[in-house]
């Protein structure tokens, strides 16, 4: 019973490890095989053999390599992915930059971590996998969270300039036909007007955590926000568009 135990704790410790791979990287590397030979040799060292112990920490560090490997693949797409962002924002594409340069010190990471498991024990290799873990969480995980943000904030630019323009031809347009002034045109315009500006408004507070690269944060919740506050607008040209139609109806 105490030997079913062990291996039932040692392939929970290899599954925790394999964790710190994310699913983006599973076209790289398949674990599966590794997780069921961690299960047979995890704990075998305890036999006092020397041929155990060099079996068990064999396959503990050439896990450990593969697993580093395919963290840094996985960084280095994510590093990529940044670095494909096209933008003619200044402002942006120094945060683009900054977002690219971490993955990079990642990557840089990764493999001094790497250059460290030759000369790694059982009971250190135990630890090292904990400790990556643990860094991966605070360092790993919210660059990866702020990039794939800031990929829909760039591209939320286009929708709002879009919603902007679009607001600015409707204004040009009702002064043209002399219905600028009128009461009902003149509210819906007021509020698209004001939707715009709150859109505009939550979404320079993501860009600000984007700048700042804070984690954690709520930009997500921001840019859903401001997402809102466009679909508003484009409510009130549907009703501008349809008061005018009636006004211009009934001028007939």
């Amino acid at each position: 019973m105490q030997k079913k135990s062990k291996i039932s704790a040692a392939a929970i410790l290899a599954a925790a490890l394999l964790y710190i791979v994310r699913a983006g990287a599973t076209d790289v590397c398949d674990f599966k095989d590794d997780l069921k030979k961690f299960s047979e040799v995890s704990g075998i060292s305890e036999s006092g053999r020397a041929e155990d112990i060099k079996n068990e920490l064999d396959f503990r560090k050439s896990y450990l390599y593969k697993v580093m490997d395919c963290a840094s693949n996985e960084a280095s797409k994510f590093q990529s992915k940044v670095k494909s962002i096209k933008t003619d924002d200044g402002e942006i594409k120094t945060t683009r930059d900054r977002i690219a340069s971490r993955f990079g010190e990642i990557i840089a990471y990764y493999q001094i971590q790497k250059n460290l498991i030759g000369d790694l024990g059982i009971g250190g290799s135990k630890i090292f996998s904990a400790n990556l873990k643990s860094w991966r969480n605070s360092n790993y995980d919210p660059i990866v969270d702020l990039s794939n943000n800031f990929a829909i904030f760039v591209k939320n630019q286009d929708i709002i300039q879009t919603t902007e323009n679009r607001f600015n031809q409707i204004n040009l347009s009702l002064k043209v036909l002399e219905l600028s002034e009128n009461q009902r045109v003149r509210e819906l315009l007021q509020e698209a007007d004001k939707n715009l500006k709150l859109a505009k408004e939550k979404n320079n507070q993501a860009g600000e955590i984007f700048k700042n690269l804070i984690w954690p944060n709520n930009a997500y919740d921001l840019m859903i926000s401001s997402l809102e506050y466009l679909k508003n607008a484009y409510g009130n040209f549907f009703s501008i568009g349809e008061e005018t139609g009636k006004i211009m109806s009934a001028s007939k």
